[in-house]
């Protein structure tokens, strides 16, 4: 993760944002989220995490409550405050929007998707769901109508079974986080 200062008012994604999202889904200590960042693939140190959480907290981002474990060591649970609440939903807005399915920014902005009400992460998705459908009925069509070229032909058939994946697994998404509300109506009419 990229040092950053502060997470910028104008909407802008920040650096800060994998902390934000990942807290989002659930309040962590400090070690469960940097372990949760490194496993999805993000690099991240022990030193840079532990001084973006205590400036997080510092902004008014994320609320910490500190305690002693069952062991008897000092342990901080993070939550996000309203003001967290809303930099995590509007970032993770702008992550669905445009990031790659398969990128971890978008696992995390599909976790924090829906803590924040100023954007309807639906809102969001169901167009990615709908161009994805489009693309799929495009590239069905090219390849029926395409000449007896084996390469291009094999590199079609790839995308296609790219994007009937991608399309399978947003309508999973949409169904599990959403209740399923009208993405079938969506592929049927990008269709």
């Amino acid at each position: 993760m990229e040092m950053v200062a502060a997470v910028p008012e104008d909407g802008g994604m920040t650096d800060d944002f994998p902390i934000l999202a990942a807290v989002a889904a659930s309040p962590t200590h400090p070690y469960e989220l940097l372990e949760h960042l490194q496993a999805l693939g993000l690099r991240a140190t022990r030193s840079t995490l532990y001084r973006r959480v205590d400036g997080l907290i510092e902004r008014g981002y994320l609320e910490a409550e500190d305690g002693r474990g069952e062991s008897g060591h000092f342990r901080r649970l993070l939550r996000l405050t309203a003001r967290g609440r809303e930099a995590a939903g509007r970032e993770a807005a702008e992550v669905l929007r445009r990031e790659p399915l398969e990128s971890p920014l978008f696992a995390l902005a599909v976790a924090a998707a829906g803590v924040s009400q100023r954007e309807d992460a639906l809102g969001v998705l169901r167009p990615r769901l709908a161009a994805a459908a489009r693309r799929l009925t495009e590239e069905e069509r090219a390849l029926r109508e395409a000449e007896a070229d084996p390469w291009s032909e094999a590199a079609r058939e790839r995308r296609i079974a790219h994007l009937q994946a991608d399309i399978s697994w947003l309508q999973g998404l949409l169904a599990r986080r959403f209740g399923g509300r009208g993405e079938d109506r969506i592929t049927r009419r990008a269709g």
